[in-house]
């Protein structure tokens, strides 16, 4: 299986995320232990827990995976090749449009700023330089060429 590329900081930010996450699911178990496990379905308050720790627990499934499948990478923006933490301008070809993106990790992604390096295009830009032309394998596939590198 493939590790998914995060920073130091995406890593301590994951952590903390999952223990928080855990310790309110200790919290919600606790209440409803409290209340009882009589009829849930005619007690609105323990159904409202019961949703809250379902819906908490499969947060932290989820970040406790990316946690647990994560390879901690140092951000590389040298300003030569794109790679993590580089900021990117480049230039649709087919539409003449210019982006300026930053490359990312998947947690700190916040598209259209911040995109990971996983998605289609921060994947067809990771190692290359200014002045080369790629193809996207995104959803909207376009040439692309790179004007910028920081």
């Amino acid at each position: 299986m493939n590790k998914n590329k995060i920073t130091p900081e995406s890593h301590t930010l994951l952590k903390k995320e999952t223990e928080d996450l855990k310790k309110t699911i200790k919290e919600t178990t606790e209440k409803l232990e409290l209340a009882g496990y009589s009829d849930l379905t005619e007690n609105g308050d323990s159904m409202a827990l019961l949703e809250k720790l379902e819906k908490t627990t499969n947060k932290y499934l989820e970040k406790n995976f990316l946690l647990e499948n994560a390879e901690i990478c140092q951000k590389t923006n040298d300003g030569s090749l794109i790679g993590l933490g580089s900021t990117v301008t480049y230039k649709i070809l087919n539409t003449g449009e210019e982006k300026t993106v930053e490359i990312t990790d998947a947690v700190e992604a916040n598209p259209p700023q911040k995109i990971s390096l996983n998605s289609p295009v921060g994947a067809s830009l990771l190692g290359k330089k200014v002045g080369d032309i790629i193809d996207s394998q995104g959803k909207n596939k376009c040439r692309i060429k790179i004007l910028a590198v920081k």
